[in-house]
Parts: structure tokens; sequence; C-alpha cells
């Protein structure tokens, strides 16, 4: 039986990771994983220690794909996985950012942070899927990091 939170402590070190290494900036996981209460301003799944990033961002890995035609209709576990990231970020009062992969993919996140959906939109090498109508953007997450900045 696999241990759902050793799973979870994985993928956020594997997330940690990649940011580190697309943002050069020190990515940590964070303590009790977002349990924390908000007045502690500790919300997300990674953070970078004493920098006041743009971003609160949530880690998700599962073994099955969930971006499918579920999309179209309120089915899909990527909704719940969503709104969980948008609550965590209203309460540290920053933009959302949902990082998400299946097994043996590439890491993908959802986001709304207009300058980066403006920017994307506008590069046609920029392959994205919105959602409407909370314009939520889906890319690849080493094209979002080629503009979003982080602080």
């Amino acid at each position: 039986m696999i241990d759902s939170r050793a799973k979870g402590r994985t993928a956020e070190i594997k997330a940690r990771d990649e940011l580190r290494k697309l943002t050069g900036l020190m990515w940590e996981r964070t303590p009790l994983s977002g349990a924390l209460d908000a007045k502690h301003m500790m919300k997300g799944d990674v953070y970078v220690p004493g920098v006041n990033t743009k971003y609160c961002v949530e880690v998700k890995h599962y073994a099955d794909e969930h971006i499918s035609t579920k999309l179209l209709t309120t089915k899909s576990v990527f909704y719940d996985w969503w709104k969980q990231t948008v609550r965590e970020a209203d309460q540290m009062d920053k933009h959302p950012l949902l990082m998400f992969k299946h097994n043996r993919s590439k890491w993908f996140v959802a986001f709304t942070h207009e300058d980066v959906y403006l920017y994307m939109l506008d590069n046609e090498s920029m392959k994205f899927l919105t959602l409407h109508p909370d314009n939520i953007g889906i890319a690849l997450l080493t094209d979002f990091c080629e503009y979003a900045e982080f602080v």
C-alpha cells in the first residue's frame, strides 16, 4: 500500500528541485505542507524562505492523468485542486499557482496571473490551454517559467 503522505512529500521535493532549477530561487517544502494557519503566512506546498514571492504554489502528483475531456464538466478532480490553490493563495494575498503531474509526465502549471497569461497568448511558441470563465491557463512549467517573475 502506498503512503499518500510519503508520495506527497516526494512530489513536493521534486517540485522544489524543478523550481530551483528553473527560477534560480532556493525553494523549500512548506513546514507541515501548508497546514499551518494563514496567520503564519505559510500556505501552499513550497515557498522561498525570506523572500516574498508572487505565487502561492500547490503541488499535486497522481498516478493517472486528470487533464482530459472531463475538464469540460465539473467531474474533474482538477477543479478541486484549483479551488484549494485559490483559497490558499487568497489567504496569502498571492497569485495561485498549481503545479501538477502524473506518473512519467512533465510538470504542468495552472495559473491566472494576467501578465503571464497575456504574454503566452501573444507568443506563438507557447502552447497552453485556457479554461473559461475563470481564465485559468494551463501550460508546461518550463514555458511558464520562461516569462513569469516569481519575486
